[in-house]
């Protein structure tokens, strides 16, 4: 009888939301500890918004699972973004300059994909993915390249725009942690012993 009511009320309930377009608002919950050894100049060059429809990141499904409406972010995504990203990079203890510092190490983000959407079966899986590729230019000309992806989800009855939001929230932090750290990483080990060993995962000569 318990489950028979929980059907009703999703009947009920679904029409009312799954059709109508929502704005999100996302908050970050900082994840870096500080990992570099000494200040480091890095400077934010860019983040380009590479996705095949830069207009939303999500939308919404029906019982059926059909796309019904749209999720629009309240802010631009790369200036969000960018904000996270340059907390982060101070939060490790990277030091943040300006454009016109020659010293300074060039971080560029191409954001590939970053999208919430249900999964319909017995229960709504929310799935949320960012994905991008990140540059790291030197002073000295050399440049290195690798992409990064995470990708979450989450069950939910009734999904809500509070579930959406938890989990691109949620998906963004493991994305930001892992590309943080190899950052940190790649440029406190360059002229070191583990070079070699940072550098196997990013691709060189750009």
């Amino acid at each position: 009888m318990r489950f028979a009511w929980l059907i009703l009320l999703a009947i009920a309930f679904i029409p009312g939301c799954a059709f109508i377009d929502s704005t999100l608002t996302l908050e970050h919950v900082p994840v870096m500890e500080k990992r570099a050894t000494s200040p480091l100049p890095v400077f934010l060059s860019r983040v380009n918004d590479r996705r095949p429809d830069p207009t939303r990141i999500g939308c919404k499904k029906n019982g059926m699972g059909s796309e019904t409406a749209d999720l629009f972010l309240d802010v631009p995504l790369t200036n969000w973004i960018g904000g996270v990203m340059n907390e982060e990079f101070k939060r490790a203890g990277l030091t943040l300059v300006g454009s016109d510092d020659r010293s300074a190490v060039r971080v560029e983000v191409d954001l590939l994909d970053f999208f919430i959407e249900p999964d319909v079966g017995m229960t709504f899986d929310i799935w949320a993915v960012v994905h991008a590729e990140i540059t790291v230019r030197f002073p000295n000309g050399t440049g290195f390249a690798r992409r990064f992806a995470a990708l979450s989800n989450e069950s939910s009855i009734l999904p809500t725009d509070g579930s959406y939001t938890d989990q691109m929230e949620h998906s963004m932090r493991m994305w930001v942690h892992q590309v943080v750290s190899e950052i940190v990483a790649l440029i406190s080990t360059r002229n070191t012993a583990r070079s070699e060993e940072v550098l196997f995962c990013w691709r060189a000569g750009l």
